[in-house]
């Protein structure tokens, strides 16, 4: 391309470079450093790369829930009133001054095993109160609640109602032996009134399933 060329009055000829010339590369030289209008200035030249797989799905946990209060009242009781089954039942003969008055005591020791069975099963069920309730402990699982308070409820109903039916003994005799051994009775028949309200909680509870 011939550069244009000026001539003077001295008949010399001197190369001009046209001012728009310069304009027009300076125009384009800028276009080609500037992002386009529709990208933001600050991703120029960067590139994101985005994840083809979806992103994992966090499970809430459940709220934590505050232990009934009922139960832990009734578990109360329980402990109290195994150890005064067991008490006055083995303590009517230091009392009275007399032996057991009757010829087969099997099914007396047979209280006594099931009244410390539930007197550690009740202690338990309230260590695991007090750690879920002043705590971050968790409850006892349902199986195994289930599973030991409808063994207790058979077991207790055996020990009560065989000793009403087989070991008859009237309040007011052998110096006091016998009162003795009837407030074992009571205490034993509570126990079991209140295990069998305590397997039926635990049997209605594992059939949430069925309300779902």
């Amino acid at each position: 391309m011939n550069k244009p060329y000026d001539t003077e009055d001295n008949g010399e000829k001197t190369q001009v470079t046209p001012a728009l010339e310069h304009s027009y590369n300076a125009d384009e030289s800028n276009k080609r450093e500037l992002p386009p209008t529709d990208q933001p200035l600050h991703a120029a030249g960067t590139s994101i790369d985005i994840p083809l797989s979806s992103p994992s799905v966090v499970e809430e946990e459940e709220p934590h829930r505050r232990p009934s209060l009922p139960r832990i009242f009734i578990r109360v009781w329980q402990f109290f009133a195994a150890i005064g089954a067991f008490g006055f039942q083995v303590g009517a003969s230091p009392y009275s001054g007399e032996e057991m008055p009757f010829t087969k005591p099997d099914l007396m020791y047979y209280g006594y095993v099931i009244c410390w069975l539930s007197i550690i099963w009740s202690s338990f069920n309230i260590f695991v109160y007090l750690t879920r309730r002043f705590g971050d402990g968790h409850k006892i699982k349902r199986f195994v609640s289930t599973l030991l308070d409808v063994t207790l409820t058979a077991l207790f109903g055996v020990c009560v109602f065989y000793q009403i039916a087989t070991y008859k003994c009237k309040p007011g005799i052998h110096h006091g032996w016998c009162d003795f051994y009837n407030t074992g009775i009571f205490f034993l028949m509570s126990l079991f009134l209140t295990y069998v309200i305590h397997a039926l909680w635990d049997l209605f509870g594992a059939m949430t399933c069925l309300r779902r």
